[in-house]
Formats: structure tokens, sequence, C-alpha cells
């Protein structure tokens, strides 16, 4: 029979799973890889693909799909997750074959890139992902640490907040870019609340007695506090214009120094005001680039097409500063020509001196500054025009 790379037929899934649990052992592995076929509303067979060796599943890959924001503008995300072959089949290339064909469906889908995360960046950098520096933050609380008085109550949440927190969660990640867009489905069967609510570390901040104006969730990981998600409402909702962030950091960094765990690790959407906060709780802040993340652009030009017509707009209102980014990509290089009287995005011959795939990325999701990005100053005006800095954030919780 030999060799096959194809999509899952649905009676298959339970052997699909068993691969998955001998690949990654443990007491709780089979009720997380579950949810991949029975809790995803997005879920279709053609989205899990395997390789078959004479009637048996030896490898597979699967394609979480995923609405995320970016700025005024939603995108598609194919997440690739559960790459798994069994041990005695592997260095054969039966999941080079699954990932080329997840890739060639993730095309045909029209997603706008992919996203994974994994520690052999290289393996995936020959299909064309590049690495993509995420932020991280780290330290130890300061001892002696105390929170200040604030304005807001804070108590651990209950089945009852999930309402509040679905929609501060909503307000608070409606524009920052890489959020997953969550649907009632979405968190109800893949974050899985309030089943899973983890409600000693899920606290609440209220203006008033019921007024709900943000959360934070943080889990205890061997030595340390890590935090999951924070999200907070609108500032009209606030008491006096203080922000809740600060009462919600301040509330867990003293919940870690009371529990004897005062290392602290962050991969929150680091606004101004959350870095100011960490550098008040923090003895000595450290900053890490996490290279565990890889993107891939899915369509040479689509991705940059969706979100011109913004772009143009910012680059009118701000004068149309002039010159010509070029980028490469899996299929070439594509420029973003502001010569004209209108933003163009053009394909370019091959040969073309282009930045990197992971620029791009690192522009559009506001990870870089202009002199980060390029060392030609006179660009500087247009990258800070188009490619504004941010406060991105893929939460944990949607991790696939």
């Amino acid at each position: 029979m030999g060799f096959e790379a194809r999509a899952i037929r649905e009676e298959e899934r339970e052997e699909c799973l068993a691969l998955w649990c001998e690949v990654w052992p443990g007491e709780h592995s089979r009720a997380y890889f579950e949810r991949y076929f029975y809790g995803d509303v997005e879920w279709l067979p053609y989205y899990t693909q395997v390789g078959v060796l004479d009637g048996k599943l030896v490898s597979a890959v699967h394609i979480c799909k995923r609405t995320v924001a970016c700025g005024d503008f939603r995108l598609t995300m194919g997440g690739i997750a559960n790459v798994a072959t069994l041990p005695e089949h592997r260095g054969h290339g039966y999941n080079t074959a699954c990932l080329e064909r997840a890739i060639g469906v993730m095309e045909a889908d029209a997603m706008d890139f992919s996203l994974l995360g994994t520690g052999i960046n290289g393996y995936y950098a020959r299909l064309g992902f590049s690495t993509l520096p995420w932020p991280r933050l780290e330290g130890t609380v300061r001892p002696g640490f105390t929170p200040r008085p604030t304005a807001y109550m804070l108590r651990p949440a209950t089945a009852d907040d999930l309402p509040a927190i679905r929609e501060i969660y909503a307000a608070y990640n409606r524009q920052r870019p890489v959020a997953v867009q969550r649907t009632e489905a979405y968190w109800r069967d893949w974050i899985r609340f309030p089943d899973r609510m983890p409600k000693e570390t899920l606290w609440m901040a209220l203006h008033g007695a019921d007024w709900a104006v943000g959360y934070v969730w943080y889990t205890w990981q061997g030595d340390h506090a890590n935090f999951e998600e924070l999200a907070v409402s609108g500032p009209e909702t606030w008491a006096e214009g203080e922000d809740p962030t600060v009462a919600l950091l301040e509330a867990a960094a003293g919940d870690a120094l009371r529990s004897g765990q005062p290392q602290l690790r962050a991969g929150i959407a680091f606004t101004p005001v959350a870095v100011a906060a960490f550098s008040r709780i923090l003895e000595k802040p450290e900053w890490r680039n996490d290279t565990h993340g890889m993107a891939r652009l899915l369509h040479r030009e689509n991705l940059l097409k969706s979100v011109a017509i913004g772009l143009n707009d910012r680059w009118i209102a701000a004068g149309r500063p002039r010159g010509t980014l070029t980028f490469e990509t899996p299929y070439g290089p594509i420029r973003l020509d502001a010569e004209g009287d209108f933003l163009q995005v053009e394909t370019t011959p091959e040969g073309a001196r282009a930045l990197p795939q992971e620029t791009l990325f690192g522009l559009l999701l506001g990870l870089l500054a202009p002199e980060q990005a390029m060392d030609d100053p006179a660009l500087h005006p247009l990258l800070a025009t188009l490619f504004p800095p941010g406060a991105p954030v893929f939460w944990p919780a949607d991790g696939f």
C-alpha cells in the first residue's frame, strides 16, 4: 500500500488521538487533544493532514483556524499544531509531507498567515516560516512590596463573572494585533470557561459593588507565577481615570510574594501603563525575546492588500511621506510603493533587495520601531506612519 499524505477521515479521529497521546503521553493528554476535534467549531476534516503507511496513521499535522485582530482589520490565521510522527517512523519525511499539504490547505482557504510555536526553528524555516521574536518579562517581586491603596475592589472571580469577562476581553482585544477574536462557542468549548475557570487565580477589579472593569489570570508554575491574561475595560468606566491594570498587577504580585513564589513571568500586552507598573513591582525586570514563535505568509500580496486601504488613509493624513518598502515572502518579493498619489502593493522581480519576512510581521504587529526595522533614516518617517508601535499579544489560553 505504501505511504500517503491526505486529509483525515472522520472515522480515523480516535486513531489520531491515540497517535498524539503516544507521542505526548500524560494523565491529561487525551482531554487536551480531544478539543481539537470536538471543541473547535472551525474544525474541518481537511484541517488535519495525516500520513498513512500501509493503512496505519503514522504522522499528523493539525490546523487551527482563528480570526485575529490587526488594528482596524481582521486577519485569518492558520495555527499549526500537533506536528507528530510515531517514533519508529521518524526520519522518512512523513511530517514534511503533511506540513506541505497543510500549507496548501491554508493557501486554498485564503488564510492570511500561519503561526506556530517550536524549539526546532530550522525545521520550519525550510518550509517558509520565519522566527518572530516576542517580548517576555521576568523578574522577582521587590522584598516587602505591598500593593498601594486603590479605588477598586478586588476579589476572586466566580462563574457569574463570565459575561463581564467576555465583554472586557472583547473590548480590550478588539484592535490588539494577533489577539484571537473569541466567539461564545470558542469561550465555552476551546477556552472551556467556566468548567476550568481557575477561581483562585482569576481576579476581578470592580468599580463600586458590581461594576467589573478588569480581570487578571495567573497560574503557579514551579517556583513562579505566570501571567496568562489581563484585560481592562475602557477609560470611561474607570474610577477617576485610575487604570485598573495597576491594581490588578499589584494585587497579583502581592499574592505571589505572600505565597513564597515571588518570581513572575509575563506575556501580556505590554502597554506603557503595564510596563511602568512592572518597573515598580519587580526588583530587576528582565526583558527577553521568546524565539519559539514562527510566522509565514500564505500568499504573496493578499495580506498587504487587505490592510492597504487603512494604511493609505493613515499615510495621506500624515502628509504622504515618500519611499518604497520591499519585503521577502515565500512566494517572491513584494513592494509597498509610497511614491505616487496612493499606496500601491506590487510584486517585484526575484533578486530585488528586500527586508526579511519577519520584519514585515514585526512591523504589522507593532513589535518593531522604525530604527529596529531598517537602518535607512530616510525611510523612518514612512515606517512610523504606516506601522506605529503597539502592544500585540497572543494569549496563552488561545495556544494550540
